[in-house]
């Protein structure tokens, strides 16, 4: 009688389709939408660096502070973030992120000194480092396998696009009211996006189902 080697039982979840061509078009759109509000908000300060060290007398150091203040607290925040959004589940934990950094970037337009401007960039980070671990949860849960790849290729152009489209929309707020009127400006597009993903989680009440929070 033939030996045959056990075969592994696997214990991963089988995938379960939830949207129709059309809504999954739209769900990886907003997740674009998502990352490249990511990175506008996080080049508002870049782009305005000559203005913001000619208004705070910022020196290399000063402006070299402010910089870290978001880089260091996005790199430990990237564990939290993550450890959120396994508990919230990526609907409620994705909008609780753009939501955080969004207020954030607003609340910067209060900054008058180099403490202060350090201290909102690094609230930023902690919204901001929820972005990543989310879009690519969320692929993960509603994206079927054969175009996983492509819609998280599209997600990730956002950092591309919103380090483009930056420059020039801060520039031109900057120019009508301010520098900040840029802060407000910017960070409100995030609070746009977040009414817009709330209205089709709305829409599609089964994307819930499929997530892994707490009830």
């Amino acid at each position: 009688m033939p030996l045959t080697e056990p075969t592994a039982v696997s214990k991963e979840p089988a995938f379960r389709a939830v949207f129709a061509q059309r809504s999954l078009i739209l769900l990886v759109a907003l997740l674009l939408g998502e990352t490249t509000i990511n990175y506008i908000d996080r080049q508002v300060v870049s782009v305005l660096a000559p203005t913001l060290r000619e208004e705070f007398h910022l020196s290399n150091g000063q402006y070299a502070a402010i910089l870290n203040a978001f880089l260091a607290t996005y790199a430990v925040a990237y564990a939290f973030a993550g450890w959120v959004l396994d508990r919230l589940g990526v609907g409620r934990g994705l909008s609780l992120s753009v939501t955080w950094w969004s207020a954030a970037g607003m609340l910067t337009a209060l900054a008058r000194g180099p403490f202060s401007l350090g201290f909102f960039r690094g609230l930023l980070a902690v919204g901001e480092a929820g972005a990543w671990p989310a879009f690519a949860k969320a692929i993960a849960m509603w994206v079927p396998v054969e175009a996983r790849t492509l819609a998280i290729g599209v997600c990730n152009s956002g950092s591309s696009l919103g380090a483009m489209i930056a420059p020039p929309l801060v520039a031109g707020l900057t120019y009508l009211g301010g520098w900040r009127l840029a802060f407000i400006a910017t960070g409100a597009i995030g609070f746009v996006w977040v009414m817009s993903f709330q209205l089709f989680r709305h829409y599609h009440p089964e994307m819930a189902e499929t997530e892994n929070a707490p009830k």
